[in-house]
């Protein structure tokens, strides 16, 4: 299991570097656009969203989803037999790192906060599942 976990801090550390190089190299934040002067569109999920990706940035998110998917699809297994909230609180960590990589509307002012809100959910996964792993070595 150790070396499961060493296997998952190494994807962190590659999923960290190419999320801060998507964020602050490829991604702009910007105020949810009026659809008219009259209508302004907000929405419970936030009120701004990202600006259009060019084809690097493209190729960079891409790349980043497939890491992520690859890496959480790793954790799923360690959670099997947990309860509930530690299954519900993955779940909404994994949905703040999947809307950052996706560029869906956020709340976050800018590229900044938006990538430090993704590393920390990122963090808090790494600390839940070695949680896991240390409780099931005791009982070991």
């Amino acid at each position: 299991m150790a070396t499961k976990l060493n296997n998952i801090d190494l994807m962190a550390k590659e999923i960290r570097a190419t999320l801060a190089d998507f964020m602050l190299n490829h991604s702009r934040i910007e105020p949810v656009r009026p659809y008219s002067d009259e209508v302004i569109c907000f929405t419970p999920e936030g009120d701004r969203s990202y600006a259009y990706l060019d084809d690097a940035g493209r190729k960079v998110q891409s790349s980043l989803s497939k890491c992520y998917d690859q890496f959480y699809s790793t954790l799923h297994p360690l959670l099997k037999g947990q309860p509930d909230d530690v299954l519900s609180k993955m779940e909404q960590l994994n949905e703040v790192v999947i809307r950052t990589i996706e560029h869906r509307i956020t709340w976050s002012k800018n590229t900044q906060q938006a990538l430090d809100r993704a590393l920390s959910a990122l963090e808090d996964q790494l600390k839940l599942i070695t949680t896991i792993h240390e409780e099931k070595s005791r009982k070991d």
